[in-house]
């Protein structure tokens, strides 16, 4: 029995198109990928309302873990912003989420969609009280894969716009 298994394997591979099992490179993901990871690991924002369970955006992370989804400029703008914060005691440029142009996220909704450059992302934020913001995540390939170098609004100045103003 185990010769007819040994050579009815040996018949499927002959005639088979498969080639054997090799570790492919990860490929790395694409803009509106990178875009999708970062919304969904982050979606918390949006759904839960409790003061108790706040949970932390990716602004408020370390620099390590924003690097994972900003390129290293806007990372630099970032945290030199909440140096600004520290020091101050006061808001500087940062009073909102950026990935949901808001202060509160709740109850928000994200479309996503490439743009016509495939290095742009567009972002349709639905809130409960039907307004609706448009954003354009524009991505940059770094080393590490795909990066949010900047985010534009339709209703104001663009991220790095607004950390670049001198406080």
């Amino acid at each position: 029995m185990r010769h007819g298994i040994v050579a009815a394997a040996l018949v499927l591979a002959a005639f088979s198109d498969a080639r054997p099992c090799v570790a492919q490179p990860a490929s790395t993901p694409g803009p509106l990928a990178s875009v999708a990871k970062l919304y969904q690991e982050f979606a918390a924002e949006a759904v839960i309302d409790s003061p108790e369970l706040v949970p932390l955006d990716l602004f408020g992370r370390p620099k390590a873990a924003m690097a994972r989804y900003l390129d290293d400029s806007l990372v630099s703008l970032v945290l030199a912003d909440r140096a600004c914060a520290e020091r101050t005691g006061e808001i500087c440029h940062l009073d909102f989420s950026p990935i949901w142009d808001a202060q509160d996220a709740v109850g928000a909704t994200v479309k996503l969609s490439s743009a016509k450059d495939p290095s742009r992302v567009a972002a349709e934020i639905s809130f409960p009280d039907k307004t609706v913001s448009r954003l354009t995540y524009v991505m940059v390939k770094t080393a590490a894969g795909w990066r949010i170098h900047d985010i534009l609004y339709d209703k104001h100045a663009s991220l790095v716009s607004m950390l670049r103003i001198k406080s």
